[in-house]
């Protein structure tokens, strides 16, 4: 019997010996689980989380073209997650608020070999494009974008569209990759501004070069009236073309 009881207490002993290895006790440090991102940029219409950016970070183009001059500053700024852009717009020349239509376009390999569309610059290396407008119907909208790819000629120009499930041959200059509203972006704005965050591991094309391009324009009916980044305009440089504005990953 005396042997029972004392096999019985080391039993217990051995067995409370091995929970209190397994358990944490008050005051341990917790297992750490990797924590969710949080930008330092929220997508609400109020703008002062940009100027607490580091300067160093944000990438800045300004208006240089007299004639078009619609958009008045580009701001850039990709954190470990998002592209996030701001920019300025003269509410005077935005006068059709149905629907205008603002595009980002993205060299986002950084090659300026590969892409295109030098309508709106100098530098034709845009390999995609998102595109909605900032008004709809008159109110602020959300900027849930479509995401087109480009599929004509390297370095080419072009304006032609091909439908989401429709041949993308090189004769085409945009193909639909990415359908409207599929949450790959957002964008609200207040005043005569407005910011966007796009999801860039949702691109079709992520991963992003460490540095790459970026370039927006606005419409009016369907015709843009003014880019950024832009030049003045010269016999050289009659529509005042610039290279696209370098954006470098902030990790």
């Amino acid at each position: 019997m005396k042997k029972f009881f004392y096999y019985a207490a080391l039993f217990a002993a051995l067995t409370m010996g091995f929970s209190s290895c397994g358990e944490k006790n008050e005051g341990d440090e917790p297992d750490d689980p990797e924590e969710e991102f949080v930008s330092p940029i929220k997508v609400d219409g109020d703008f002062a989380d940009w100027a607490a950016l580091p300067a160093a970070k944000v990438a800045v183009a300004e208006n240089k073209n007299a004639e078009k001059n619609a958009l008045k500053v580009l701001k850039a700024y990709a954190d470990k997650v998002y592209l996030n852009i701001y920019f300025e717009f003269d509410g005077d020349q935005i006068v059709d608020r149905e629907w205008p239509a603002v595009h980002v376009y993205l060299n986002y390999d950084g090659d300026k070999a590969t892409g295109g569309y030098g309508d709106e610059f100098a530098d034709a290396c845009v390999d995609s494009m998102l595109e909605t407008a900032i008004f709809s119907g008159g109110e602020w909208n959300d900027w849930n974008a479509s995401y087109w790819h480009w599929w004509g000629e390297a370095n080419g120009t072009g304006w032609e569209w091909t439908a989401p499930g429709t041949d993308t041959s090189e004769a085409n200059k945009w193909g639909a990759e990415v359908g409207e509203g599929e949450g790959i972006s957002h964008g609200m704005g207040s005043g005569n501004a407005y910011e966007i965050q796009i999801l860039r591991e949702m691109l079709p094309n992520s991963p992003f070069a460490k540095t790459f391009g970026v370039g927006i324009d606005i419409q009016q009916a369907w015709t843009s009236i003014a880019w950024l980044p832009n030049a003045a305009s010269t016999d050289e440089n009659p529509n005042g073309l610039a290279n696209m504005l370098d954006v470098t990953i902030d990790e």
